[in-house]
């Protein structure tokens, strides 16, 4: 009962990949066609020289369309250059009309009735194997005609073949959007894919795998490499202009491997499969060894050797018929009856090889679609399937990576709910000595607070008392010792709420409070704090800032005669703090000696481990602060 289940398994896998892969490639054949495109069954051309001008004596020939889908004709025929004509009936008053052309190699010039939309330029020179890509016109109404309207479509050829693609005259609207889809499939999703691919690429080669996975991993990532390739070979420009011949090896050598590095996957990590996958890598020497003399035959004999490729193909296309019957039997049953959770990786490898054998099955045979025959098949599947292998790659990596992280968690959880008494422990710990640290903290504050008052403030008032009682104070210095007093308690203050708020508010603070003070003695006051907001020197190092600011404006507001008082100060995060008071005054006088103010702001500024400095002359006083941003509160 259990084989019969595992079978409906399998089979359903089968058949689920089978349908959605031809819902896709259906999907994307009719959305490169223009809606109502209908390719005549045959179409005019004339042999013409390399300037576009019909050879002498040469008339028109007939081209018949091929399920390719081609209108073709042959180099030994008409010569390597031809000129197609398509005829059409339209009025010259039609807007909104556009020339619809599929990939067509060697398109050299389009004219319409004789004037030319597409200059003789090579649009495809250096294209990959895909050779050229859609393109559409837009029909300028001026150069219709009532009625009969011709379109020539000069094409020139490095091969045997001079081939024309499908074509359609409609609304601009659906030859735009046919174009777009065909840029999608055959450029953008080529480019995502070949970036998926070598970033599965570089993960798997990262990845530090268990030694049973490591055979299947490189035979993985070998399998990425050559799709790759492949894809950009077929899709996109090669770096120099190659023959036709040259082209034609790389192609089938690529083919050829990518059919090789899949039977190589297949069989890897299987037990006894190391003989086959020797005999795979003969079978590659031999097919390459085969290539290699086909190609060198044929630029000795010419385009006599085009049936050998045509041989080359069907050989191509048999190898794929083989490998996709085996492997997508052994996909399918993998995907359905394992356990090791790679069904995602499977399923897109089976996508993929069904993608190649239709490759090469529509190279050798000119296949369409099987349930719309009016469905040639125009593109190459495998390029933008190559998107659904990487994605299926890191899928499958990224679920083993969870599955070995769900392994770590599950370890954590363990480690963790032992470790949760001894955690709660300590921050039951660390709470207390963090409650105590903040008392001792407070105590070392107020104890300094109460030494600077009793320093400063007390110092002042009790001399200022003593002089009172002794008579030898006037009223003008009992008012300035009590100025003196109450500004360093503001000092004291400001100091203080800087433990919250930082420097840069403290000197808000500061600027707000002197400059009613300055103002009212008729001084203007330039006040420019560039402070970073992170800077909190802590409240006796802010003290000592805002008492060396306090000194230079009391002494330049009482001696220097200014009319302008500015305060410039600057701090970036990381310092120094640097403050410039300078005045328009007279300047400090010749042979001055430094009293007490002075000595005092150096003497602070040394404490604080900056550096203070003077510069006086005729045209003013400039003191200038700078302070290193240092830990002071661990320092004290």
């Amino acid at each position: 009962m259990a084989i019969w289940l595992n079978r409906a398994k399998a089979g359903f896998a089968l058949l689920a990949v089978l349908a959605a892969f031809w819902v896709a490639l259906y999907w994307g054949e009719s959305a490169v066609r223009p809606a109502g495109m209908t390719p005549p069954p045959s179409l005019a051309f004339v042999p013409v020289d390399a300037a576009g001008n019909p050879l002498p004596g040469a008339k028109p020939r007939q081209a018949d369309y091929y399920e390719n889908p081609i209108y073709r004709a042959l180099v030994d025929e008409s010569g390597p250059r031809v000129e197609f004509l398509i005829p059409f009936e339209a009025r010259h008053n039609v807007d909104d009309l556009a020339f619809y052309l599929g990939a067509t190699p060697g398109l050299q010039q389009i004219t319409l009735n004789g004037t030319v939309i597409q200059p003789n330029i090579p649009l495809d020179t250096l294209r990959g194997a895909s050779d050229g890509t859609a393109l559409y016109y837009v029909i300028p109404p001026a150069l219709l005609r009532d009625g009969d309207n011709l379109i020539e479509v000069l094409v020139e050829t490095q091969s045997s073949v001079l081939a024309l693609a499908p074509f359609h005259i409609g609304p601009a609207v659906e030859a735009a959007r046919a174009v777009a889809a065909v840029d999608l499939i055959t450029d953008i999703i080529p480019i995502i894919a070949i970036s998926v691919l070598a970033f599965a690429t570089l993960l798997c080669l990262v990845t530090n795998w268990p030694t049973e996975d490591r055979a299947r991993i490189r035979s993985l990532m070998l399998l990425m490499g050559v799709w790759g390739l492949r894809t950009y070979f077929i899709s996109f420009q090669t770096p120099i202009e190659v023959p036709f011949l040259i082209t034609a090896f790389l192609y089938y050598l690529l083919d050829f491997s990518i059919i090789i590095a899949f039977a190589r996957h297949l069989l890897a990590g299987e037990a006894g499969t190391e003989r086959w996958q020797k005999w795979l890598g003969w079978l590659w020497a031999l097919l390459f060894a085969y290539l290699a003399v086909v190609t060198a035959t044929g630029f000795a004999v010419g385009p006599a050797i085009m049936p050998w490729f045509e041989y080359l193909a069907m050989g191509n296309a048999g190898m794929l018929l083989m490998l996709a019957l085996g492997g997508l039997a052994v996909l399918s049953w993998g995907a359905a009856v394992r356990r090791d959770g790679r069904w995602l990786e499977r399923l897109t490898l089976m996508f993929c090889l069904l993608a190649l054998s239709v490759d090469a099955a529509d190279a050798a045979f000119d296949l369409a679609l099987p349930f719309a025959s009016d469905l040639a098949l125009t593109f190459y599947a495998a390029a933008p399937a190559g998107l659904l292998l990487g994605l299926g790659v890191v899928a499958s990596i990224a679920r083993e990576a969870s599955e070995a992280r769900r392994t770590v968690v599950r370890s954590n959880e363990i480690l963790a709910a032992q470790l949760t008494e001894q955690t709660a422990k300590l921050e039951r710990s660390y709470d207390a000595q963090k409650q105590m640290l903040q008392r001792e903290v407070m105590l070392v504050e107020r104890q300094r607070i109460v030494r600077d008052m009793h320093d400063g403030i007390g110092g002042q008032l009790l001399g200022l008392m003593m002089q009172v009682r002794s008579g030898g104070a006037s009223p003008v210095e009992v008012e300035q010792g009590l100025q003196a007093s109450i500004a360093d308690l503001r000092l004291i203050v400001d100091s203080m709420d800087s433990a919250e708020d930082g420097l840069a508010k403290t000197l808000q603070s500061f600027e707000h409070r002197v400059r009613a003070q300055i103002e009212a003695a008729g001084i203007a006051l330039d006040f420019v704090s560039k402070v970073d907001e992170a800077i909190d020197l802590g409240p006796r190092p802010t003290l000592q800032v805002l008492r060396i600011l306090q000194e230079a404006v009391t002494n330049a507001l009482r001696h220097s005669g200014a009319r302008r008082i500015a305060v410039r100060g600057s701090a970036p995060t990381l310092g120094p703090i640097r403050i410039v008071i300078e005045d328009d005054g007279s300047g400090l006088p010749e042979g001055y000696r430094r009293g007490r103010g002075l000595t005092s702001m150096e003497t602070r500024a040394r404490n604080l481990g900056g550096v203070f400095a003077i510069d006086s002359g005729p045209e003013g006083t400039r003191l200038t602060l700078e302070v290193p941003v240092i830990n002071f509160d661990a320092a004290d």
